[in-house]
C-alpha cells in the first residue's frame, strides 16, 4: 500500500544561498573565500529618503524670494537643529526663524512654489555574510554574492512573496494566533512564527511595519486568494509579491505548527533565516563553525550564471505505508496531527458518508486516533550526508 510522501524537514543539507546589498555599493569578497557570519561581504550607501519643506509658507514670502533667506546653499550638508533660513523683522514685524528639522543634503529649491527637498543623509549598511560558507559568485553589478553553506530546510506547503531575509523571531506558541498587531515595528527586517494562524489584517500591519517574513501553520483560503492573484492553485513557479514572504506550514483554516517544524524553529531562535514564500522553503543555515568542513567537500552542480537559492529536491513523492511509519494526518478530521502507525485494517469500512476505506490506527503524542488511509501522508526525515 502507498500513500504521499511528504519531506518537511531536511536537516544539514548543502544549498547556495543570496546575499544582496540593500542599495549601491561595493562588494568586498572573492570567489572561494570562506566565511563567517560575522564577515562583512560588502557595503551600500542607502538614502532612506527626502522631506519637503515649504518655505514659502514658513517664511511668509514669494516662491521667488525664498533663496535669498538660505543659510546654506543647495548640496550642503545641514544638521538637526541648525539654522536652515531667517528672515529678519521689519518695523513691527517679527524674525522668523526656520530650524532643519532632519540632518540633511539640500537637493533642489524650486522656484515657483518655494519648496526646498531636503534629502536624508545617505547611510552606510553592512551586508553581513550570516552564514559559515564558501563563496561561490560574485556579481559586482547587481551587488549580489552567492555562499554554499550548511542548512536545514523546511518544506511548507505554500506560500507568498520572493526570496527574503532576516533574524528569526518566535512571536506566538505553534498553536496560537497572533492578535497584537502594535509588537510588530520591533520586527522590521526580520521573519517572525506568527503560531496557528495569520489574518489578513496582520499580513497588512507586517508589511507597514517592514518586517521581511512570516512563518505560521495555516491561513484563510479567502485571504491567501487575496495574495495570489485570486487563485488557489498551487503552480511549480509562482512568482507573487506583495511586499513580504510568507511560508504556511500546515494548510487553510486555523493549525498548529507541526512539533517537527516547531522544535527546528525554536533551536533558530534569533539566527539568520531565509524564506521563499513563492517556493515554501524555510532556509535555516547551520550556525556551528564545524559545518565549513563538510560544506568544503561537498560541490554542488554549477548554477549556470544563474543566482541561485536552493540547492534542494523535489519534496514530494510516494512510499509504501508500513508499521511503525511516521505519518500526518491531512483530512479533515485530525487534520495535522502527526504520529506512528500502529495498524492497518485489513478489510474497507463504511464510513458515515457511504465512502468505503481502509483504515489506520496512529499513535500520536496524546492518544490514538483511526483516519482513512487516503487522509494521510508518509513524513521522511532524511538522514544527514
Amino acid at each position: 500500500m502507498f500513500v504521499p510522501l511528504r519531506i518537511r524537514v531536511e536537516q544539514d543539507v548543502i544549498v547556495r544561498i543570496h546575499r544582496n546589498l540593500k542599495g549601491k555599493g561595493v562588494l568586498n569578497v572573492s570567489k572561494n573565500q570562506e566565511v563567517t557570519p560575522s564577515d562583512v561581504l560588502g557595503t551600500a550607501q542607502l538614502s532612506p529618503g527626502f522631506r519637503i519643506l515649504n518655505l514659502a509658507k514658513l517664511l511668509q514670502v514669494m516662491p521667488s524670494q525664498v533663496e535669498k533667506f538660505l543659510k546654506r546653499s543647495l548640496g550642503q550638508r545641514i544638521y538637526k537643529g541648525e539654522l536652515l533660513a531667517q528672515k529678519s523683522g521689519w518695523l513691527f514685524g517679527s524674525k522668523i526663524v526656520v530650524i532643519s528639522p532632519s540632518d540633511g543634503i539640500l537637493d533642489f529649491l524650486n522656484p515657483k512654489t518655494g519648496e526646498l527637498r531636503l534629502n536624508f543623509i545617505p547611510k552606510k549598511i553592512d551586508l553581513p555574510a550570516g552564514v559559515y560558507g564558501i563563496v561561490e559568485e560574485v556579481d559586482t553589478q547587481k551587488g549580489s554574492v552567492i555562499i554554499r553553506t550548511q542548512s536545514t530546510l523546511i518544506h511548507g506547503l505554500f506560500g507568498s512573496g520572493k526570496l527574503r531575509d532576516g533574524n528569526l523571531r518566535i512571536v506566538s506558541k505553534r498553536d496560537e494566533f497572533m492578535s497584537n498587531p502594535a509588537v510588530l515595528p520591533k520586527y522590521a527586517d526580520q521573519i517572525i512564527v506568527a503560531g496557528s494562524l495569520v489574518s489578513k489584517e496582520i499580513i497588512t500591519d507586517a508589511i507597514s511595519a517592514e518586517v521581511s517574513g512570516i512563518i505560521c501553520g495555516g491561513i484563510g483560503a479567502k485571504d491567501y486568494k487575496g495574495m495570489a492573484g485570486g487563485r488557489l492553485i498551487f503552480p511549480k513557479k509562482l512568482e507573487n509579491d506583495i511586499g513580504i514572504s510568507i511560508t504556511i506550514c500546515e494548510g487553510f483554516g486555523s493549525i498548529p505548527i507541526g512539533e517537527d517544524i516547531y522544535q527546528v524553529l525554536l533551536q533558530h531562535e534569533g539566527r539568520f533565516t531565509a524564506i521563499d514564500g513563492n517556493a515554501g522553503i524555510i532556509n535555516l543555515p547551520s550556525f556551528q563553525s564545524s559545518s565549513i568542513i563538510k560544506v568544503r567537500g561537498t560541490k554542488l552542480p554549477s548554477p549556470s550564471g544563474v543566482l541561485t537559492a536552493y540547492g534542494g529536491d523535489e519534496s514530494t513523492g510516494m512510499a509504501e505505508l508500513k508499521i511503525g511509519s511516521k505519518v500526518r494526518v491531512v483530512g479533515n478530521s485530525f487534520l495535522g496531527e502527526q504520529g506512528r502507525i500502529l495498524a492497518v485494517d485489513n478489510t474497507e469500512t463504511i464510513l458515515p458518508s457511504g465512502i468505503k476505506a481502509l483504515m489506520v490506527t496512529i499513535e500520536t503524542n496524546r492518544r490514538k486516533i483511526q483516519v482513512p488511509q487516503t487522509n494521510i501522508e508518509v513524513v521522511e526525515y532524511p538522514k544527514s550526508i
